[in-house]
């Protein structure tokens, strides 16, 4: 063995005398061409990749990402760069295509400053893989110790605790945001003068706290397919998914208040509309019809679409007192078939207990079947728009405002408190959970 490795030796030398008296005796520029084809340099792309862990990363050498403060997670290029994972703390600053911020509850606010990773970046999107902190103010429910009175009604859904809100320096910024929030994602615009992510936390208030979001950078230069249309807080692709509302969970959640936003659609190959199908659906505290122009207090009943969902600075008496301030909107709603008994031909916008398109009359009643309606619209780009005003109405009187006992009735005046007089699973202040599915061109 011991001959066979000194054999070795003697040609590895021989071998490397004898190229070094190749290169010596070419001409001088001949020569530093040689030196450079036998030591190549391998370059590679910055790509995305994905780390060890599962959490994404960007493609470095390993002295660039030990440089740049990554995390080396796994190997990418064909192995001669490494997966470099960004992650951020508090007060910390980043200039990464992909970065990730997580929990850290050591003081009462916590921000973190996300800076394009070069010029042509123009968006963000930020996904909550994890996302729980307090919940907003409620009252009068079985898991609150408050009892409500009419004065908390516009504090109704706030987020007075805890809340988390995003710059966007030269554009809108985002709705505040509290309570659970997994799964849920925002597109933001990017400025040039960074984007600050704040969490502000009443820590004297005992609540789950936990977050992970990963933000990633958009490029001007991305394909148009993977990029929404302006306006659209958030984006879907693909022919089949689910959406709800923030701090929705489950049917004991409560939605915030203050929210304008659309949730947007990619429209797929072969597709030429857009259906959706309730799971929990909840919204305005009384739900009303009404009348326009109204000259007689409002009749109380299951809000469905148009002038029942009014927005506070809607030129109609009663809008700005109502209660029906809260509404989905979906342009050109339609319930398919056409021979459904409901169908009115067109509606706009939803609210109250059920979620489908009423006739002009007081003939839609409280029932299981009229509370599980599809909706479909044809109007692209496929939208629907939140709107949730900055409180609830509640009832003046003291003798029906937390009451949880009396049944349900199309002339209900009480809809206030606790369970909000149950229809089903459905309270004022539950806020949506749909099933949407986009439909084939005929």
């Amino acid at each position: 063995m011991n001959h066979q490795n000194n054999a070795r030796s003697v040609v590895i030398q021989i071998s490397v005398i004898g190229i070094l008296a190749v290169l010596l005796s070419a001409e001088p520029l001949d020569r530093a061409g040689k030196f450079l084809n036998l030591f190549s340099v391998i370059r590679f792309s910055n790509l995305p990749c994905v780390g060890n862990t599962g959490r994404n990363g960007t493609c470095y050498t390993d002295k660039q990402c030990r440089e740049k403060g990554g995390i080396l997670s796994g190997s990418c290029a064909g192995g001669f760069g490494v997966c470099c994972v960004f992650s951020i703390g508090c007060g910390e600053t980043t200039f990464e295509n992909t970065t990730y911020v997580t929990t850290d509850v050591s003081a009462s606010e916590c921000t973190y400053t996300i800076c394009r990773c070069s010029p042509s970046v123009h968006l963000l999107r930020l996904d909550f893989t994890a996302f729980e902190i307090a919940q907003p103010f409620v009252c009068g429910g079985s898991s609150s110790p408050v009892v409500c009175t009419v004065n908390d009604g516009p504090k109704f859904g706030d987020c007075i605790y805890d809340t988390f809100t995003v710059s966007s320096p030269g554009s809108p910024a985002p709705p505040v945001i509290c309570g659970y929030n997994t799964g849920q994602h925002m597109y933001v615009d990017s400025s040039e003068f960074c984007n600050k992510l704040t969490f502000l936390m009443d820590l004297n208030t005992a609540a789950e706290r936990q977050w992970e979001i990963k933000i990633t950078q958009y490029d001007e230069s991305d394909d148009l397919r993977y990029v929404p249309p302006p306006d659209c807080l958030q984006w879907h692709t693909g022919s089949l998914g689910e959406i709800s509302n923030f701090n929705f969970k489950d049917r004991n959640s409560y939605h915030l208040s203050s929210q304008r936003y659309s949730i947007c659609w990619r429209r797929e190959r072969g597709k030429c509309g857009i259906c959706f199908a309730t799971g929990l659906f909840g919204m305005s505290n009384v739900p009303s019809q009404v009348p326009n122009p109204s000259s007689t207090p409002w009749t109380r009943k299951a809000g469905f679409s148009d002038s029942i969902c009014c927005d506070e600075d809607t030129p109609t008496a009663n809008c700005g007192t109502s209660g029906a301030n809260d509404y989905i909107e979906l342009d050109n709603a339609m319930e398919p078939p056409t021979s459904n008994r409901f169908k009115i031909g067109e509606g706009n916008r939803f609210c109250g207990r059920w979620f489908g398109i009423s006739t002009s009359g007081p003939s839609y009643t409280y029932s299981a079947q009229n509370a599980l309606k599809t909706i479909c619209s044809s109007v692209y780009p496929f939208r629907l728009r939140v709107r949730f005003s900055d409180g609830e109405v509640l009832s003046p009187s003291s003798s029906t405002l937390c009451s949880t006992t009396a049944p349900a009735r199309t002339s209900d005046t009480s809809d206030e408190c606790a369970s909000f007089r149950l229809y089903g699973n459905r309270r004022g202040t539950l806020g949506f959970q749909l099933t949407w599915f986009q439909k084939d061109c005929a």
